[in-house]
């Protein structure tokens, strides 16, 4: 079966608060979603006082991940996420499985080192966790929905985890004495805080999952 390097969930989306501000910025459009991709939910900057209007369709996604190895390179699967523009609007998305970033897993090797690269020119992150996970046991339809595809569904403990030495927009992982198989990796990141943040009580966030076959 192809897979589709599209991220497959049920995003509760909803407009928490959208208000008028002088000078209120301009949504970015953005192209039309994939068959089952999420609609953001938008949380405003704070409003003054004004009236309720709903923006066009935002261009809302923290930035693209870049697997690197010996073998080629894997773009992740853009999991669930909480982010903030720099006009200071918001989205936050929920996922119960990922659908693999490509249509094969990415070869690599115990004692190799990948490097794991933040494109679209992104902030530094503030903290990374990486988790391994075994295909076998973590693998299966992503929703109740009978077309629904396979994918990564966290149901097993991982076997590996580790919080990794950042490196400016990424960092390094070494593939650890793991059996030959396949895996999906992982990825959590969170960056520094955003000054117009309008949920302080969170962070930018970031899950992604990678798909490599240990040989």
């Amino acid at each position: 079966m192809r897979r589709r390097h599209v991220l497959v969930g049920l995003a509760y989306a909803g407009l928490l608060a959208v208000s008028c501000r002088s000078a209120t910025p301009t949504p970015t459009p953005a192209p039309t979603a994939a068959i089952g991709g999420p609609t953001p939910t938008v949380v405003s900057p704070t409003p003054t006082v004004g009236p309720v209007m709903t923006p066009g369709r935002l261009v809302l996604k923290p930035p693209d991940l870049r697997l690197q190895s010996a073998r080629g390179e894997q773009t992740a699967t853009i999991g669930p996420f909480f982010w903030v523009l720099e006009s200071g609007f918001a989205g936050e998305t929920t996922a119960p499985g990922l659908v693999p970033p490509s249509a094969e897993p990415l070869a690599v090797q115990v004692g190799e080192t990948l490097r794991f690269l933040l494109v679209d020119g992104a902030q530094p992150p503030a903290r990374v966790t990486v988790a391994v996970y075994p295909q076998e046991g973590n693998f299966e339809r992503i929703a109740p929905d009978p077309n629904a595809p396979e994918g990564f569904v966290v149901k097993t403990e991982p076997v590996v985890t580790a919080e990794p030495t950042l490196e400016g927009e990424g960092f390094r992982w070494t593939v650890p004495d793991l059996a030959p198989g396949r895996y999906f990796i992982r990825v959590e990141i969170e960056w520094p805080q955003h000054p117009k943040n309008p949920r302080p009580e969170k962070v930018p966030r970031a899950v992604y999952a990678c798909w490599v076959q240990v040989g």
